[in-house]
């Protein structure tokens, strides 16, 4: 491709990237009255939706979007735009598609490998109604899944589940009873007190698969939070691990606080907080390890 078409292209994705983010804040800040949905079961928060993630996600990604209530200039805003630009994919988030007319409040989604890589959304829309372009249904007992080619939509609960059909299919499975989701991880997540404007986490294979030192797989799970602290004006990054050998956190001194609270079975959460976000995002807790020698 020549190099002014290039450059084209790469204005063309910016500003509809820019359009995305606009529209997303147009819903946010949106009011007036609500035409509410009934719905059969309700998931208030997003770490009870790992009750109902099917086997087959493997890394979940978190966004609050009060954090479009930050400064335009914030530098955690800023991070945050790029992460929901990544996040909310044209395929499945264009008006044509699917509208929510009186936005929402967070999303996650959810990266998933059954045969083929696919995802799919929690969108918490605070029991407001959804407009999706469907030409058939779907049921599984009790529930009845809106179909498009490729995509699937469930309302029936909060938060509104859309994405690829299979896994669409497979949350509806777990509510059935038909099968299980991922709740093992529901007493990690439970145990990360306070609110997130964005997070994500892994666990399983492929948390024991990246989160490793000395080739040596450290944790079974892993979890990384940012929000803003608005008692001492500060940002805070939150680490928590479930450790798998002999590793622990330990304290460091490159930004304003640390905390370290550990529990009996391997699961540890770090708390850093500083003013500048930038130093921040530079530093991590630190992660040491013991070995216990024998004789000499």
């Amino acid at each position: 491709m020549p190099r002014m078409e290039k450059r084209s292209a790469r204005i063309l994705a910016f500003v509809l990237a820019l359009i995305m983010i606009g529209s997303v804040f147009a819903y946010v800040m949106r009011g007036g009255t609500q035409n509410k949905r009934e719905v059969k079961e309700i998931f208030s928060d997003f770490r009870d939706y790992i009750n109902i993630t099917p086997k087959s996600a493997y890394l979940i990604e978190y966004v609050n979007l009060s954090y479009l209530y930050l400064n335009k200039d914030d530098p955690l805003r800023e991070y945050i735009d790029h992460k929901l630009r990544n996040i909310l994919r044209p395929e499945i988030f264009s008006r044509s598609i699917i509208s929510f007319p009186n936005g929402f409040r967070s999303i996650v989604l959810a990266y998933c490998y059954d045969t083929v890589q696919s995802y799919f959304y929690f969108v918490d829309t605070n029991l407001s109604k959804v407009y999706f372009a469907y030409n058939s249904e779907l049921k599984i007992g009790n529930y009845t899944v809106k179909v498009r080619p490729g995509i699937a939509l469930l309302d029936e609960i909060s938060p509104v589940v859309v994405g690829y059909i299979k896994p669409v299919s497979d949350v509806v499975e777990i509510l059935e009873g038909n099968e299980t989701g991922l709740s093992e991880y529901h007493k990690y997540l439970s145990r990360i007190n306070g609110s997130f404007l964005y997070a994500w986490y892994t666990y399983g294979d492929y948390a024991k698969s990246t989160i490793k030192a000395n080739n040596s797989s450290m944790a079974d799970f892993f979890f990384e939070g940012y929000r803003f602290n608005e008692t001492n004006k500060s940002y805070e990054k939150v680490w928590a691990l479930h450790f798998i050998g002999n590793y622990f956190f330990a304290k460091t001194n490159k930004t304003e606080y640390c905390y370290i609270r550990s529990y009996d079975d391997g699961f540890s959460v770090a708390v850093l907080g500083d003013k500048n976000f930038t130093k921040l995002m530079k530093t991590n807790p630190r992660i040491l390890t013991y070995q216990i020698k024998i004789g000499s």
